[in-house]
């Protein structure tokens, strides 16, 4: 057993000390040479799930064995100094998340990281201080594996502990094969479960994998000032501590940005897709392009389960090439256009084929995997021209196509051209755009509220309108994703009720939809008040935060940055939650009118009813009409009632939205379009069950703030 006044072993007191990146590049040498007994020795391997003796390595260095008095005898591995390791070759059969038990004993703790060729699998784990050298507790921690015949090297980041055994073992984040939910197709211009329309809408998950700092107040630096990019970031953390610890660091904030409290508010919002931005080198090792991460689908595999779990669909979004594809600093670098133009001696082409060899490994990943609901090929892809990017993303698109006959592959358009010079390469393609009306130069001068109801009712000044795109989508049936729009940070009060209208219009044309995004944080924190400048994430931070100069923090000082993100208090806002989950309920307050679910010749304004609402159904013409999806808890008789304003009067015509009537109801001149009054229309017969319910306009010239079904 180890004493302090048992004598080392000869080897500890004849070897020189020796760093962390010398002994990880003799892990690596070693791992190769044991890589050539392990191919006429596979059968040998230790397949998992499976518990591995400590002792039963197959190399190491600085470990002594000895007797372990813990529960089933053997032995144990001691005398684990800093700088120690152990390798084990195990065959994994499925690549995914395991969860490791580590069998310790420790009079004072200390560190272990598991790692693989001299890249760390995982963050140092702290070993608890157990009362002596065999008091024995069992302490936890998860890996991703690849799958196949591997070794795996557990390494001593601080000694002064024993190790009986580990165990490995698959967790429940582990995606199934195919997916759990069912597989997403093109049906014309819908986005389609067994040829029935979904209706696709969420959030993007910005900010996670591929970082855009001002969605953290611009909080991080290095001795140049603000980092904006993560070509920057990542750049820094390896000048001072080398690319394995840069993503040993990177992991960190991984794992905090994205936890299950916040996977629990997306689903808390009624959101049943997200949007995952990511960069290349989040999968393919930047050093030996053309290679995969040991780790490369960790975190897209962990986000398809996590979301699955929910019932939420996962778009895998490329939003980092190789190269970068168009200056922006979201694309990873910024002022970088390499993807198109070539740079640091390479052409355009070789960043290009790198991006064809990434979208044929995640096609030969998630084939038959219906948790995919489709592969973003390259987002905001604006440093070219029109014909070039169509061109480029149909050579992508016959990439996947070739390992992946099913999933939708999206092709997102031009800043300047939009889909003009796109056809359709294939079968299950859609179209991508992102809209931002009210920001960007895009009538960014008048009221927010006005520019995103012009955009969303194709009233003057809209920019077209969305009656413009969905005529063309329609023309070419293909489906379409609005993969990026931003409508509550500008509008106040309004900020919920929009977004919920904006969700509402664009699913009614088919169309999928993820905002942008789901968090953001600033270091001056925000009050949670929704109409206080809310920032352009639906979840932020409530507590404050310092800076971090990463040029001169010292590893624990960035760690703990990056680990905070994790248990930072958060506040959600509140309209967009209400609004996301509103539903219409016969016998239960108000239908506000402006949320219908399709519409014909509608708009919607601001109203000045006292009875409250912030907005009305306006210029309601003969032959317009709504429908409304009404939750009928309990069947009987309701009495239609309306809240109406008009000039000169006119009818409204109620009925089931398949034709049969539900009576008509006689508007009265009220004295202006926002003089309102309540009219009481027939009672009628419900069946118990959600209902869609139309409202007609037999005769036009009236505004209709609410509606209700009072139970009789």
């Amino acid at each position: 057993m180890n004493t302090s006044t048992q004598p080392l072993p000869a080897d500890k007191i004849v070897s020189a000390p020796q760093s962390q990146t010398y002994s990880k590049i003799c892990i690596a040498t070693s791992l190769a040479l044991a890589a050539l007994v392990s191919a006429a020795n596979a059968a040998a391997q230790t397949t998992l799930p499976a518990q591995l003796q400590a002792e039963h390595y197959t190399s190491q260095q600085g470990v002594e064995l000895e007797p372990t008095s813990d529960s089933g005898g053997g032995q144990n591995v001691g005398w684990i100094d800093a700088g120690d390791w152990l390798q084990y070759d195990v065959n994994v059969p499925t690549a995914g998340t395991y969860a490791i038990s580590y069998r310790i004993a420790s009079p004072a703790g200390g560190q272990l990281i598991l790692s693989q060729n001299a890249q760390d699998l995982t963050d140092a784990l702290t070993l608890p201080a157990t009362g002596g050298w065999q008091n024995w507790t069992t302490v936890s921690d998860e890996v991703y594996l690849n799958s196949g015949v591997q070794s795996i090297a557990l390494w001593a980041e601080t000694g002064g502990w024993n190790i009986n055994w580990l165990q490995l073992e698959p967790t429940a984040t582990n995606p199934p094969p195919g997916g759990s939910l069912p597989m997403i197709r093109q049906q014309g211009k819908d986005w389609a479960i067994n040829g029935e329309p979904v209706r696709l809408k969420g959030l993007n998950l910005g900010n996670w994998l591929q970082l855009e700092f001002w969605m953290m107040g611009n909080a991080i630096s290095n001795s140049n000032g603000a980092i904006n990019d993560q070509c920057t970031l990542e750049a820094t953390l390896d000048s001072r501590f080398g690319y394995a610890e840069r993503e040993r660091l990177m992991d960190i904030f991984r794992n905090s940005w994205m936890t299950d409290r916040d996977w629990d508010r997306v689903a808390a919002l009624g959101f049943n897709v997200v949007r995952l931005p990511f960069p290349h080198n989040l999968i393919e090792d930047e050093n030996n392009p053309y290679t995969l991460r040991p780790d490369a689908w960790e975190f897209l595999d962990k986000t398809i389960a996590e979301a699955a779990e929910r019932g939420i669909y996962t778009i895998l979004d490329l939003h980092g090439a190789a190269g970068s594809q168009g200056w922006e600093h979201h694309s990873g670098c910024s002022n970088r256009n390499w993807y198109w133009d070539g740079g640091n001696g390479q052409s355009a082409a070789h960043y290009q084929d790198r991006t064809a060899w990434l979208w044929d490994m995640i096609a030969q990943r998630y084939a038959g995997n219906g948790n995919v609901a489709a592969y973003g090929l390259l987002n905001e892809p604006w440093g070219t021209d029109g014909v070039t990017l169509a061109n480029n993303l149909n050579s992508l698109y016959a990439t996947v196509r070739a390992k992946d006959a099913e999933h939708i592959v999206i092709l997102h358009g031009h800043n300047a051209t939009g889909i003009d010079y796109f056809g359709v390469p294939g079968n299950d393609v859609a179209y991508e755009m992102h809209f931002y009306p009210g920001i960007f130069g895009w009538r960014d001068n008048d009221d927010p509220t006005d520019v995103h109801l012009d955009w969303l009712f194709c009233d003057d000044g809209a920019g077209g309108g969305t009656c413009d795109w969905d005529n063309d989508i329609n023309n070419r049936q293909v489906p379409f994703l609005i993969g990026e729009f931003q409508p509550w940070t500008e509008l106040g009060a309004n900020g919920g009720e929009i977004t919920r209208k904006t969700y509402d219009t664009y699913n009614a044309f088919g169309w999928a939809a993820t905002a942008w995004s789901y968090k953001t944080v600033s270091p001056n924190a925000h009050s949670g008040n929704p109409n206080n400048g809310w920032p352009w994430g639906i979840v932020t931070n409530t507590s404050g935060f310092g800076g971090i100069n990463i040029s001169t923090a010292s590893k624990s000082q960035i760690e703990s940055w990056f680990a905070q993100f994790a248990t930072q208090s958060l506040s959600t806002h509140g309209d967009i939650q209400y609004w996301m989950n509103y539903q219409p309920t016969a016998g239960s307050g108000s239908i506000e009118a402006e949320h219908f679910r399709w519409h014909s010749g509608a708009s919607v304004e601001v109203t000045s009813d006292p009875q409250g609402g912030d907005f009305n159904a306006s210029y309601l013409d003969t032959g317009d009409w709504m429908v409304y999806r009404v939750n009928v808890p309990q069947a009987g008789n309701y009495q239609l009632q309306y809240r109406v304003a008009s000039p000169g009067g006119g009818t409204v015509d109620a009925s089931f939205h398949n034709g049969a009537p539900l009576g008509s109801t006689a508007i009265p001149a009220t004295g202006g379009w926002q003089t309102w009054q309540t009219v009481n229309g027939p009672t009628v017969y419900l069946p118990a069950g959600e209902q869609d319910i139309s409202l007609y306009v037999a005769s036009g010239g009236w505004n209709l703030n609410l509606w209700r079904l009072n139970a009789q």
